[in-house]
């Protein structure tokens, strides 16, 4: 019984230091700044919480989100046989050689990845015009050596058909067995028929792919294939006898002018807009020809080398042409290189500016 008495002694005489040992501590720190205690014990209190309400581990982990990559295109090689490119990864290094391509790639936001152009044909088109004069031209309205392309260390090379052509960087093959990708554009791409614009389309549809932006290349696909709906909806009533008749002419030489082809897009391009196209056989042909065909309306190919203003000029000085009846209305529509050959951006609205002069 005493020993239990000392006991509960012991435990009373304990408890009241521990009392008096805590208070005077609190007073202490109280002393020298209350606020640095508040402070720790809110951010104590804000920890014990956040472990409190945690989750373990193994629930909060998201799951990784599905890679885009490896994507896989069908492209060409310079001999227009199909082609299969498979990319790891979005290609960082871009040689992008001709302008339609390019301004394709700034318009979806990918320029910061060319690191190399060249092979500029025309005024460069507004929307991009700005970045597109700031980049690394590594030639002008030309190709640049294989030395200038493989010192940039591209991932991809983007281009026309005639730029894989011996005499230029060499076949596709070449640089695929480098671990280089390529693609052409397809209406550059020789033996596959008619260029038209759907060729553009699926362009700038596997662009979309390849650097997986394909929201932006849909959103301008949208776009582009609703214009074009608007022009056919107004022009498809239209009998193929009262089409106003169209004839593509890209530049004077002596006393003759040289023509494109059916097979070109500028074809495409005219039936399109609601015309109906007189272009033939590609090459210089003598005035008498442009004399017989008669067009209602002449289309006339812009180059930096060779403005349109200079044709027209000429066309409209010769005397043995006043008869022509676009001559002698001054019915001409000037369309870019960029625009007829393959096909880029600025194309959609010269096939809107070509129905409205033809159907005015």
């Amino acid at each position: 019984m005493k020993k239990k008495f000392l006991s509960w002694m012991l435990v009373a005489i304990m408890c009241l230091s521990l009392t008096f040992g805590i208070s005077g501590c609190k007073t202490a720190e109280s002393a020298s700044g209350s606020s640095k205690i508040s402070a720790s014990s809110s951010q104590i209190a804000a920890e014990f919480s956040s472990q409190a309400t945690k989750e373990p581990s193994s629930q909060i982990a998201s799951e990784p989100a599905e890679s885009h990559y490896p994507v896989t295109v069908t492209t060409y090689d310079q001999n227009g046989e199909p082609v299969e490119q498979t990319f790891a990864s979005r290609p960082e290094r871009v040689v992008s050689i001709s302008q339609a391509n390019t301004e394709i790639l700034l318009y979806l936001g990918l320029g910061d990845l060319i690191v190399g152009t060249a092979h500029r044909t025309s005024t460069p088109w507004g929307p991009t015009a700005k970045e597109y004069e700031s980049l690394n031209f590594m030639a002008q309205d030309a190709y640049p050596s294989k030395e200038a392309v493989i010192a940039l260390n591209p991932d991809i090379i983007i281009g026309w058909g005639s730029l894989f052509a011996e005499d230029a960087l060499g076949p596709v093959q070449n640089w695929n067995e480098l671990d280089i990708g390529t693609y052409l554009m397809k209406n550059t791409v020789s033996g596959l028929g008619k260029r038209n614009f759907d060729y553009l389309v699926e362009d700038i549809e596997n662009i979309g792919k390849i650097f997986d932006v394909q929201e932006k290349s849909d959103a301008l696909i949208q776009e582009i294939e609703t214009r074009l709906e608007a022009v056919e909806t107004k022009t498809s009533g239209i009998p193929e006898a009262d089409r106003p008749t169209v004839l593509t002419v890209q530049m004077l030489k002596d006393n003759e002018w040289f023509a494109r082809a059916t097979t070109d897009l500028t074809a495409n391009i005219i039936e399109l807009a609601g015309g109906k196209c007189l272009d033939e056989e590609y090459g210089y042909a003598s005035m008498e020809v442009l004399i017989d065909k008669n067009p209602d309306a002449i289309l006339v190919i812009d180059r930096e080398t060779n403005p349109a203003e200079g044709t027209i000029s000429g066309l409209k000085s010769n005397p043995d042409l006043v008869n022509v009846t676009a001559i002698k209305n001054d019915n001409f529509y000037v369309i870019s290189h960029v625009s007829f050959y393959c096909g880029g951006l600025q194309t959609i609205e010269d096939i809107e500016g070509l129905s409205e002069m033809l159907h005015k």
